[in-house]
């Protein structure tokens, strides 16, 4: 995503975050060791402001945008126009996690107290955005953009969770929908897909529109394909690569593709293993991955595959018996891009969560949410997706 074509960006301020004791006395002990070491001001007070930047930029995101307390100069070389340029020139290593958790006690017809939480992996740590006044949650990403709706499924919002920017997309033709996916479009914009599903005794068929930022209008207003009526259940969380975005469906399991460009949609099917359950669909590095629960000899084991792009054969990448972080899974939920993956697993009355970098096959434990209860059963994951975070992305 280009950034804005006149004046800096706007930066949310120093994430809200709280640290457990032990992190705050690691942190004292590293403070002491940065206190021995001076900058002789004759080196570093020439040093060049543009090099300066070209180094900043390339540093994890969290660590910039705390750099902005520094003091003045550094908050406004950070939010300049021309630093934005340098940012737009990297890419960040690792994905970060928007997640939204829900008051499931609420006796209600909806959750409330929904409470937003961002992970990110490279600093191991979570906070506690405030972007929206309303309950809103993420469903899809791309371009370091995140694409919420609201509970009434009335309303689309696109978001920099990183600057707190973000717009209302306009009304389209289609009032209430079942499924969102966003993807990036060749000008430097993205799309925002749409549709709804419905069975065989509804007269009507589903419909779906595409969203274009460049344009800001809805098109591609059309009817669903005739195999879509087949699927009965489709996950919530596309994977985009480039235009095309891919849905795992579970009739007879297979993976369904939009390309938000022309607009065609293609049904594929696969070959999963037969004890193999709680799929979802991850992406690395233009690959399309699996993730899933495989249970064989009496063992539990979270997998990964490798999707073919052209056969759509399935590849394992790799395995990890689920005994070593939860115990037996009644529920997993993968989020990931850039080979990096964040899983939820959960029982009756556990849940934890577990990362997968894929380059180096390791797998972490990650701590819940500080001073929440989602381990207590009172909050539980609502909604997430992966975003890569990029400063310069504009909603």
């Amino acid at each position: 995503m280009a950034a804005g074509n006149s004046g800096g960006f706007s930066l949310m301020e120093p994430l809200s975050t709280k640290r457990s004791r032990r992190d705050r006395n690691m942190g004292k002990s590293s403070r002491v060791s940065y206190m021995t070491e001076v900058m002789n001001p004759q080196i570093w007070g020439k040093f060049p402001e543009d090099l300066f930047k070209v180094v900043l930029a390339r540093l994890p995101i969290a660590i910039v945008i705390r750099f902005r307390t520094v003091c003045h100069q550094w908050n406004n070389l950070i939010t300049s126009q021309s630093f934005s340029q340098y940012c737009a020139q990297v890419v960040q290593a690792n994905p970060w996690f928007y997640l939204t958790f829900g008051d499931r006690s609420y006796k209600g017809t909806r959750q409330k107290n929904h409470y937003h939480a961002m992970y990110d992996p490279f600093m191991k740590r979570w906070y506690y955005p405030n972007t929206f006044e309303i309950p809103a949650s993420p469903v899809s990403s791309a371009g370091g953009l995140v694409c919420f709706f609201d509970d009434s499924r009335r309303n689309l919002y696109v978001c920099n969770p990183l600057t707190q920017s973000f717009k209302k997309l306009p009304a389209g033709s289609i009032k209430r929908w079942g499924h969102i996916g966003m993807a990036v479009n060749g000008s430097g914009g993205y799309r925002v897909l749409r549709f709804k599903l419905l069975p065989w005794s509804f007269s009507d068929d589903g419909e779906y529109e595409i969203y274009d930022s460049v344009t800001k209008n809805w098109g591609h207003l059309g009817k669903l394909p005739e195999f879509m009526k087949e699927l009965d259940f489709i996950n919530d969380n596309p994977v985009s690569i480039d235009d095309t975005l891919y849905f795992m469906h579970h009739c007879r399991f297979g993976i369904v593709s939009c390309n938000t460009s022309t607009g065609v949609w293609t049904k594929h099917l696969i070959e999963v293993p037969s004890q193999s359950s709680y799929l979802d669909l991850t992406e690395s590095d233009g690959r399309i991955m699996l993730a899933g629960t495989l249970r064989e000899n009496d063992a539990t084991y979270i997998c990964i595959w490798e999707v073919h792009k052209v056969t759509f054969l399935l590849k394992e990448v790799d395995r990890r018996r689920s005994l070593e972080f939860h115990g037996r899974p009644s529920g997993l939920i993968c989020l990931g891009n850039k080979g990096f993956l964040l899983c939820y697993l959960r029982t009756h009355n556990l849940h934890r969560m577990v990362t997968y970098n894929l380059t180096t096959r390791k797998w972490s434990k990650v701590r819940i949410p500080y001073g929440r209860k989602v381990h207590e059963q009172e909050y539980l994951y609502n909604y997430g997706t992966a975003f890569q975070p990029c400063l310069t992305a504009m909603p």
